[in-house]
């Protein structure tokens, strides 16, 4: 199991959490949620910059000769963690975040104080620095017909994860909003104006330009394709099923047509992308890219920033079954939410799975889908506050902690109950 330990790193005082396969933190803003979420992304994705380095060293066999593979990967990871977090000199000193994968090989990063301000220490484990040096000795030899075997080293000798990892930020519809023209603009820039866009939100645009082309046809005409092609094997079932929802949420279904992005309502009716509705625009690259990636057959890890962000509350409902969906589907979910609606629709499948064996079988699943339903045993729950991390499951009823749902409209009520007990005082 991997687990990750921050300490003194923006608002976060202190944290250690081991990383499930689904995972919700919750909390007020600025209280740490994106710091502990980029944070996985960044120590998940190494292994993707490492293979990277590698890729290219094969393509121009110079670099190493002047740097080892190992200073070269930890001045990658150094500009990467900038990228990623965006420093200031202030309150960056003496922090120190260290990730452990599931080998127990690990890396820890250390913001040490010096004159000028702070430097980033990068530390690798022993283990990786040998792999590192075997990895580099070898690099002579291969050729890019070697990158599948050189990938898999990577992948399960160093870091023991083949998942593919995808980081969904926050402020979506304004990336949608300007989709045609990023595309455009992304692809004339150098790598040195691609290095001013932050880490995380450049990762998630080359996301959405790789897949974009996939949704040339609606959902049916994918499933149906991919169903009759001897390359994929897809759960047709279950894709369905994710359609379905995915039209619920979006009201209709996106299609990028000769390079125009639209929203179809009808098969003759439809709206170009950029005059869609605010949570259209935040929704349709969460649905697309979680359908486009259930449809592969390479697991993956999704981490998404505030999927409910401007859903009217059964279309984050439907966005919880979907996510669950995909999630049962063997891949792993983390996400980062302020809304009661999200945190009860989880609840709602977890008691669906407490409770499938001590009620009549066909009448729950008339109520919630068993491919909707949330193992408790995989799950991690944290609540974010004052610098810390507080675990929020409830082992007795293996839910989330209701109170922590129903906190905020506790206040409402009270205080509303207070202004109508002054109404009848007054009278």
């Amino acid at each position: 199991m991997q687990i990750l330990k921050i300490n003194n790193f923006g608002p976060i005082r202190i944290c250690e959490i081991e990383i499930r396969d689904f995972m919700v933190l919750t909390g007020e803003q600025a209280s740490g949620k994106s710091t502990v979420a980029k944070s996985i992304f960044y120590f998940n994705h190494l292994k993707d910059e490492l293979f990277d380095l590698v890729r290219k060293e094969i393509d121009n066999p110079l670099r190493f000769e002047k740097e080892s593979l190992e200073e070269c990967f930890c001045r990658r990871l150094r500009y990467i963690f900038y990228q990623s977090f965006g420093l200031e000199e202030d309150g960056a000193a003496n922090a120190s975040l260290l990730f452990q994968y599931e080998n127990t090989y690990s890396i820890e990063i250390k913001m040490v104080q010096i004159e000028e301000g702070f430097s980033i220490q990068i530390l690798l484990d022993e283990n990786i620095k040998k792999k590192l040096k075997l990895l580099s000795e070898r690099i002579s030899g291969y050729t890019f017909d070697d990158l599948g075997s050189i990938r898999h080293y990577i992948d399960i000798e160093i870091f023991d994860c083949d998942r593919n990892i995808v980081y969904i930020p926050a402020g979506r519809s304004l990336l949608t909003l300007l989709s045609n023209q990023i595309s455009y603009l992304y692809a004339v820039m150098d790598d040195m104006q691609k290095g001013a866009i932050d880490y995380c939100t450049k990762c998630y645009l080359e996301e959405v330009l790789k897949i974009k082309p996939f949704f040339k046809m609606n959902l049916s005409g994918i499933i149906k394709q991919l169903d009759n092609s001897v390359e994929y094997k897809i759960d047709t079932r279950m894709a369905e099923e994710a359609a379905d929802l995915i039209k619920d949420i979006l009201h209709g279904e996106y299609r990028n047509e000769n390079g125009f992005e639209r929203l179809y309502y009808t098969e003759k009716d439809s709206v170009r992308i950029n005059f869609a509705s605010s949570g259209q625009q935040e929704a349709v690259w969460i649905t697309n890219i979680l359908f486009y990636y259930m449809l592969g057959r390479r697991k993956s890890f999704f981490i998404i920033e505030e999927p409910e962000s401007h859903l009217f509350p059964n279309a984050q409902k439907a966005l919880v079954e979907l996510i669950s969906l995909v999630k049962n589907g063997r891949n792993q979910i983390t996400i980062t939410t302020h809304s009661p609606y999200i945190l009860g629709s989880i609840n709602n499948l977890l008691y669906a799975k407490h409770i499938s064996g001590t009620v009549d079988s066909d009448k729950l699943v008339e109520i919630i889908k068993p491919y909707f339903w949330l193992d408790y045993s995989n799950l991690g729950a944290f609540y974010l506050r004052e610098g810390r991390v507080d675990n929020i499951k409830d082992d007795e009823l293996e839910n989330l902690n209701h109170d922590v749902i129903d906190g905020v409209s506790v206040i409402i009520n009270d205080d509303y109950e207070s202004m109508v007990s002054l109404k009848y005082d007054e009278s």
